[in-house]
């Protein structure tokens, strides 16, 4: 298993200015994997038993100009193509898209923005504070079962930029946000 990861992980090293940053990254990574619960940072402390005095040096990484996210993506995409077992029918992948509403407490957070909420539940308000995330996967099969490896997502903007999205040719309606997203 440690080979393998180590086949997954080596080509990321190109997206690190320094070997110490790339070997954070990989530390975060396994600690991701391995965490037992989703407190950040504090729990690929603990889950991999690090000193204390990590815990700087880890928020430091998420802030570090010696890696972009463009070049991790990138390169994800890469290694997604060369590894993975991908569902092919008639000659493409299957690509597969979501849109996430995130209802959040707090108005002045980043990304926070007013959305409308679509639902045929009167009980629920029109609008809601939150994020909107985009993702995007890839379908992955063996020879049992499907499953969807993610690719990329991101915090969208809001409603704003859904009401500023291109008309569809011919017809009266906007493209959805999934739709926009895989474009």
């Amino acid at each position: 298993m440690l080979k393998y990861m180590n086949t997954l992980l080596q080509p990321f090293r190109s997206c690190f200015s320094r070997q110490a940053t790339f070997e954070w990254f990989v530390v975060i990574v396994v600690g991701f994997m391995l965490r037992s619960d989703h407190l950040g940072v504090t729990s690929v402390i603990r889950d991999l038993s690090l000193n204390s005095r990590c815990y700087e040096t880890l928020i430091h990484f998420f802030r570090s100009s010696g890696w972009s996210t463009q070049a991790l993506r990138q390169k994800w995409l890469q290694v997604v193509r060369q590894h993975a077992p991908l569902l092919v029918i008639q000659g493409r992948v299957v690509l597969v898209g979501d849109g996430m509403k995130q209802a959040k407490e707090g108005r002045r957070m980043p990304g926070v923005k007013k959305l409308h909420q679509e639902s045929e539940n009167v009980s629920k308000d029109d609008y809601i504070f939150g994020h909107l995330f985009g993702a995007s996967g890839i379908l992955v099969c063996d020879s049992r079962k499907w499953f969807c490896l993610p690719l990329f997502i991101n915090l969208k903007d809001g409603i704003q930029t859904i009401r500023g999205w291109k008309k569809s040719r011919g017809e009266g309606e906007t493209h959805s946000h999934v739709v926009q997203m895989i474009e």
